[in-house]
């Protein structure tokens, strides 16, 4: 029972690791600007990993809840003290507007459309980017901005 339980946590951590490998694949745009779609598809994912990771039985199903849980509270905690792993796991922010002017090279790094943009400047309450001094894709996937003086 005991050695079962302990490959249950190995599968519930590699489970946690590949998770964390696709919302980093998947890009900061995920987090903060889902699509339906996107959400689908993380859902989907997740979904099959699990039931590959997951062996039968009520302790199996408790130990891999338990590892994930203290895997992630784990992570978070690194994630709080370390920058670079911080990082590493969540991406930097990404300047997108900058004086009025939109980095469309931004735009194509983080898989964001023009269209997503301007409907989150609107959403902070800027009609235009020209009213933007500076927009920034936080690393939280959400879109902060500071208007022009």
């Amino acid at each position: 029972m005991i050695e079962e339980l302990l490959l249950q946590v190995v599968k519930a951590g590699a489970y946690y690791v590949a998770l964390v490998i696709l919302m980093r694949a998947a890009g900061k745009r995920l987090a903060g600007q889902t699509t339906t779609f996107d959400l689908i598809v993380l859902i989907t994912l997740g979904v099959v990993l699990q039931t590959s990771a997951l062996q039968k039985g009520s302790w199996n199903a408790l130990t891999f809840v338990i590892t994930v849980f203290l895997f992630h509270r784990g992570l978070a905690a690194v994630c709080a003290r370390s920058t670079a792993i911080r990082h590493l796991v969540r991406g930097r922010p990404r300047v997108l507007v900058r004086d009025g002017r939109i980095i469309d090279s931004a735009l194509v790094a983080e898989g964001i459309s023009q269209a997503e943009l301007l409907a989150g400047l609107r959403k902070l309450g800027h009609d235009s980017p020209q009213q933007v001094k500076l927009a920034t894709l936080e690393e939280t996937g959400h879109i902060s901005a500071v208007a022009n003086a």
